[in-house]
């Protein structure tokens, strides 16, 4: 079968407006002056859609904006990626959502948001049939899209798996309830991608291996869990498994880089490519975003990013 795009992306698309580095926030009226401002397309879509474009994947980009002026940034920034945005709603009487992130000197940052369209977005079946003619279909932000999480996307992920897609799951700070709102998707989801973080709260443990193989029993083909700056873990329903470290570069910001990895692994599954591969070239593709500002920082194309992952030093890694 022909597929319209490589990989259809769907859920949360926030706009990040970003400030580093930022040491206090002044009390009262006082002024801090800090070196850069940026604007950047995020979220657990919208910050993957754009590293999948970058990389060389026809992306098709599926979630909400609001009726205001984040919303024309948002669809511009995304078109000029060569992004396909015919399925983005433009949702009435809702402002686009959107994100605070102050960052500090080591790339850490608190975040202040505001839910917006996102949160109100909800799948038109016509846009879910469109969805599903690629060969990956994407969803992210469960726990953050509060009129998708539930039967709504069980249906989107249960159809896509139907139309033939691989598909790829990920969430945004999950919290031990969100494990009634994964459970259900996972028979019908290919890769579970979430962080060490992500699993620990929904799990009780930080043992990647144990995360990943409590996911599978519950269903799903395999887990790549992002383990931040130790790298990722990967574990398949047939008893594959492996750990790829992270690489050593120069952090300013980690806002996006869970996401770009997505990104690069489903450039690395969209070429049909060995998992193995599939992680380094994610992590490649999350240690360069790290070195910028914002999601997609510094990510130039996927030729660039082949040559960081055979040539970038290997972190030494922290955990045991």
């Amino acid at each position: 079968m022909a597929h319209s795009h490589d990989v259809s992306v769907c859920g949360t698309y926030i706009l990040d407006i970003l400030g580093v580095p930022v040491t206090e926030i002044p009390p009262g009226g006082g002024r801090l002056l800090i070196e850069e401002i940026r604007l950047a397309v995020a979220g657990t879509a919208g910050g993957t859609v754009v590293p999948c474009a970058r990389l060389g994947l026809k992306a098709l980009a599926v979630g909400a904006v609001g009726s205001d002026e984040k919303a024309d940034w948002m669809l511009n920034a995304l078109e000029r990626e060569g992004i396909d945005i015919s399925l983005m709603e433009r949702m009435a009487g809702s402002p686009t959502s959107a994100t605070i992130l102050p960052i500090r000197p080591d790339g850490s940052r608190p975040v202040m948001h505001a839910r917006g369209a996102s949160a109100r977005w909800r799948i038109a079946p016509e846009t879910q049939v469109a969805a599903c003619r690629s060969k990956i279909l994407h969803l992210g932000g469960v726990g953050s899209l509060l009129a998708m999480d539930g039967a709504p996307s069980v249906a989107l992920l249960r159809d896509a798996k139907a139309a033939g897609c691989t598909t790829t799951l990920d969430l945004i700070q999950a919290r031990g309830e969100t494990l009634a709102l994964v459970e259900p998707l996972l028979p019908y989801v290919d890769f579970f991608m979430p962080s060490i973080d992500e699993t620990n709260a929904m799990v009780g443990t930080d043992d990647p291996a144990a995360c990943a193989r409590f996911f599978i029993e519950r269903g799903a083909g395999a887990c790549a869990i992002s383990l931040g700056a130790d790298g990722s873990f990967v574990m398949t329903r047939d008893g594959r498994q492996f750990t790829v470290p992270a690489f050593e570069v120069a952090v300013r910001d980690t806002s996006g880089c869970g996401d770009s990895y997505t990104g690069g692994f489903i450039a690395g599954l969209a070429r049909n490519w060995d998992l193995l591969d599939c992680a380094k070239l994610a992590t490649a593709t999350a240690a360069i975003v790290a070195t910028g500002l914002g999601s997609g920082a510094n990510l130039v194309s996927f030729d660039e990013t082949v040559k960081a992952m055979n040539s970038l030093p290997v972190r030494k890694p922290a955990r045991v």
